[in-house]
């Protein structure tokens, strides 16, 4: 039931220049996450176009592209309106945003962000996406998180924060 936080959210991906061998690749990525408006619990018929928030998220262990991490912040929206229940179905909510990374070496790199639920795992989500400025641009990202929502939301409260990790190391290439 907690799917909510699985389709919603971009965190921390990490970029190679295009064209080149190397990749960077982060082993960690971990943050919180809040929606404005919350989106109703499980059972509401209520929907709602959420905005996520990220500010603060962290990024370690990386290797590759010049960088040992970064800081990260990111702004998604809906385009679809859902709730926890509309989501726990599987039902596309077209989240897309903007996330920006300061990395360790000071440079950034701002990527264009497309959040896709993973098939069978409600907690999870898949994050896509182009870096189309700064510090690796033109490279490709992917990777998949994982959230765990706060204060009952989804079950007994509307879903209002998460927290996240990463699941798998992300990659830019």
């Amino acid at each position: 039931m907690l799917l909510a936080a699985a389709t919603l959210l971009p965190v921390g991906l990490i970029a190679a220049p295009a064209g080149a061998a190397a990749k960077t690749t982060c082993k960690s990525a971990s943050g919180s996450a809040t929606f404005t408006p919350a989106l109703p619990k499980v059972g509401s018929t209520a929907k709602v176009k959420p905005t996520i928030k990220i500010v603060g998220g962290k990024l370690a262990g990386c290797t590759g592209g010049g960088v040992t991490g970064g800081t990260l912040a990111a702004t998604v929206k809906f385009a679809n309106a859902a709730n926890c229940s509309s989501l726990l179905n599987g039902a596309p909510t077209g989240a897309k945003g903007t996330e920006t990374i300061t990395w360790s070496n000071k440079q950034t790199s701002t990527v264009t962000l497309t959040l896709a639920a993973v098939k069978g795992k409600p907690t999870q989500t898949n994050a896509t996406g182009v870096v189309t400025a700064g510090l690796f641009k033109g490279a490709k990202q992917s990777g998949t998180l994982n959230y765990t929502p706060l204060n009952g939301g989804c079950t007994t409260a509307n879903l209002a924060k998460v927290t996240f990790k990463q699941v798998t190391p992300v990659l830019f290439s």
